[in-house]
């Protein structure tokens, strides 16, 4: 009978295991199980063994080189681990004085004076993966409580187990560093796109001018002036040459904004859970340099941003701060979230010695720092204003009270239940567009986000949204209802979007005939002959939302695809690999 006072032991040796492998870092952990084991128990040795191609020796105690034969004791325990391991269940011998039970060289449990053996498996998702060996002096101490306590313990330590495996699943500081560094250069890269864009159309413009004046004094001329037709000769060369040169500019303008291309759609975000992701990355920095890290973040500040961008942002300015205080006595980076009205507010502010009066009208220009030389690009703060103007807010930069500097970035509020803000149409030409005739769109998707993407794209269009085919099949044999275009993805769950535009064809081809498949990569060989059967245009993600606009538009999508896309014939299909 067990008392009650090991049974309070054995409850705080579990409470206190338990807190140690749930730590950041526990250095050996099947050690730690067994010193819980020894605490809890009586027995006078433990042992642990993990098994992945064979059985390994991790941990013991009780153990010494003293016992004689060591090899011919473990050789004994990992008998009794390889038969717990295969039964995956608990195996014991209460003595082995009366019954030796098939353990090779229980004699040497019997020298040792513990001739009760417990063996217990550690179980990971019904695999077992370790198992730990108890020797006993007494059979009254290999009780039923005292086996519910040591399956106890190995659930914790396949728990543990389970936890590092994930923890290795994740991406490194190194790898998260290089993400941010990636997502730098995306955003650099965007900003120097944007700036050559304007200089680039305006020069191919005055090249298109020159050339068309060149022509228009050659045939004024006519040929009877051989000096202005040798000038003329030389202002079409001229011409030739600049709309060489325009190529090559508009060339790296495609380049650069292809690095820069961000595929994360602006979505509907709460800014404190961006920030709090975003400061994942920047902690590791301000912790090894000894910079205390404040947070305060106001729940439901929601607006609408593209998530990689605003992250960027809160890693920049975080990082600045901690730049700006690191010689302070205490240095410390306060990030706090809150309403502002109809605005959200992100508020980075440093105990650093703030910023001169002086850089102020200048802090946010390309190329200029405050830092030492070669400590800043004098990119970020640029980059930054820019990513917040394009999301509709600004920056402000303050004297923070006490001492040092408070960038403070406002954006656009959203109710939560909001969807993407449309762009307002000018006034001048809101005159002249034809009113938008509402059309019914319906999107067969198994991918939840890309369904809810082009839900908010096509406002003020009626879209619905399926997530497979059974489902939209039944809405559309229904004749009560009749879409305008039906945007269907070929690999979907249960029956792919080829079986579900044969099944419609054949009750109601009409609606057939507005079909637009859309795939993500390779088709198969079956789905490939029949989409070119069907007659219907097939896009290849992703797919841009001028394209979409244009299907919508188009009164008659199977009469061809818009010339913004690519379509099966343009792109050949191979089996190889299927993704919807």
């Amino acid at each position: 009978m067990v008392s009650q006072a090991l049974r309070l032991t054995r409850l705080d040796v579990l409470h206190d295991l338990s807190q140690r492998l749930a730590g950041e870092s526990v250095g050996g952990y099947f050690g730690e199980c067994l010193d819980a084991l020894s605490s809890g128990t009586s027995a006078k040795v433990g042992i642990a063994f993990t098994h992945d191609e064979r059985l390994e020796l991790v941990a013991d105690r009780g153990l010494s080189a003293s016992h004689r034969p060591l090899s011919a004791l473990l050789r004994g325990a990992s008998t009794l681990a390889e038969r717990c391991l295969a039964t995956r269940k608990p195996v014991k011998s209460v003595d082995l004085r009366a019954d030796r039970d098939g353990v090779d060289d229980a004699g040497e449990f019997l020298a040792l004076g513990t001739p009760s053996v417990l063996a217990v498996p550690v179980l990971d998702l019904r695999t077992a993966v370790a198992a730990f060996v108890l020797l006993f002096p007494s059979p009254a101490d290999l009780d039923t409580e005292t086996i519910a306590f040591a399956r106890s313990i190995a659930n914790l330590a396949a728990l543990r187990g389970q936890r590092e495996r994930r923890d290795e699943a994740k991406p490194s500081r190194e790898e998260q560093e290089d993400t941010a560094h990636m997502v730098s250069l995306g955003l650099l890269t965007a900003t120097v796109a944007h700036e050559l864009r304007g200089p680039a159309g305006a020069l191919l413009l005055q090249q298109e001018e020159l050339k068309r004046l060149a022509e228009q004094l050659d045939l004024l001329d006519g040929g009877r002036d051989p000096a202005l037709g040798e000038a003329v000769t030389e202002l079409s060369e001229l011409s030739t040459d600049i709309g060489t040169a325009v190529a090559r500019i508009r060339d790296t303008v495609d380049q650069l904004s292809m690095v820069s291309r961000r595929e994360v759609a602006p979505e509907h975000v709460e800014l404190g859970e961006v920030v709090e992701e975003s400061l994942s990355i920047a902690r590791p920095h301000l912790e090894r340099r000894g910079v205390l890290l404040s947070t305060a973040f106001e729940p439901g500040c929601f607006t609408i941003a593209r998530r990689d961008n605003l992250a960027q942002v809160v890693i920049n300015l975080t990082l600045n701060a901690m730049d700006a205080c690191i010689d302070a006595p205490q240095p410390e980076v306060t990030v706090r979230v809150q309403a502002q009205g109809e605005h959200v507010q992100l508020v980075v502010e440093d105990n650093g010695p703030g910023v001169p009066a002086a850089a102020i009208p200048h802090i946010f220009k390309p190329f200029f720092t405050t830092k030492r030389r070669g400590a800043g690009t004098g990119l970020g703060l640029k980059i930054c204003a820019d990513v917040v103007s394009a999301h509709g807010g600004h920056i402000e930069v303050h004297d923070r009270l006490g001492g040092g500097a408070s960038f403070q970035v406002l954006l656009p509020r959203a109710r939560e239940d909001s969807g993407l803000l449309a762009l307002p149409v000018p006034v001048a030409t809101r005159a002249i567009l034809s009113p938008v005739r509402r059309k019914q769109v319906l999107v067969v998707d198994d991918d939840p986000v890309f369904s809810r993407t082009i839900r908010r794209s096509l406002k003020p269009h009626d879209v619905r949204t399926c997530a497979a085919a059974s489902e939209a099949q039944a809405l559309l044999l229904d004749a009560g209802y009749t879409p305008d275009l039906i945007l269907c993805d070929v690999f979907l769950p249960g029956a792919n979007g080829n079986v579900l535009h044969s099944r419609v064809a054949r009750q109601r081809p009409e609606i057939a005939r507005r079909f637009v498949f859309v795939t993500g990569g390779a088709l198969g060989k079956e789905e490939a002959a029949y989409l070119r059967a069907s007659g219907c245009t097939t896009l290849f993600k992703p797919v841009e939302l001028k394209s979409l606009l244009e299907l919508v538009d188009d009164s008659s999508p199977a009469s061809g695809p818009p010339n913004t896309v690519k379509t099966l014939q343009q792109e050949p299909p191979s089996s190889s690999n299927r993704f919807g």
